[in-house]
């Protein structure tokens, strides 16, 4: 009955601890769909730092459907192993695009975004520096294309 009762002792200590690991791990999904409603509805050039203001980073980069070598790409360091695990998972679907927000090397935050509310398979570049400027016209994302004489608001 002891061997019993102490087991039962060191398995709830053991799945007491897996939650509050679970619970605490930094996973840095978040969600832009409301941002990118309302960016949508102006179709001007913005800067690419307009998609997610809540933290300081200062490139994004763009992971398209079926591009496992960008996801996996050890440069970036993400830290909580979860994350790089389910952006690999998106580029299994072709339905999912994935925008990695990074300051310096590290991983601040990504976003998993379905085509059908923006595509952002379109862009021209995976990668894009915070100043950079995108447009997304009719739930498609666009480089700007500045002509002479035409300003960004234009």
């Amino acid at each position: 009955m002891k061997k019993k009762t102490i087991l039962l002792i060191i398995f709830s200590v053991i799945l007491i601890g897996a939650i509050i690991w679970c619970v605490n791990a930094p996973y840095r999904e978040v969600n832009l769909n409301d941002n990118l409603e309302t960016i949508q509805k102006s179709e001007s050039c913005i800067s690419v730092h307009e998609l997610y203001k809540d933290k300081d980073w200062d490139t994004m980069i763009v992971i398209k459907p079926y591009d496992k070598r960008t996801a996996s790409d050890e440069r970036i360091d993400m830290g909580y192993a979860g994350d790089r695990a389910a952006i690999l998972d998106n580029t299994l679907f072709d339905s999912i695009c994935t925008l990695l927000f990074i300051k310096g090397n590290k991983l601040v935050a990504f976003s998993s975004i379905y085509r059908n509310v923006i595509d952002f398979s379109s862009l021209s570049k995976t990668t894009y520096k915070a100043a950079d400027k995108i447009q997304i016209i009719n739930k498609f994302a666009t480089d700007c294309c500045i002509y002479p004489n035409q300003s960004l608001e234009s």
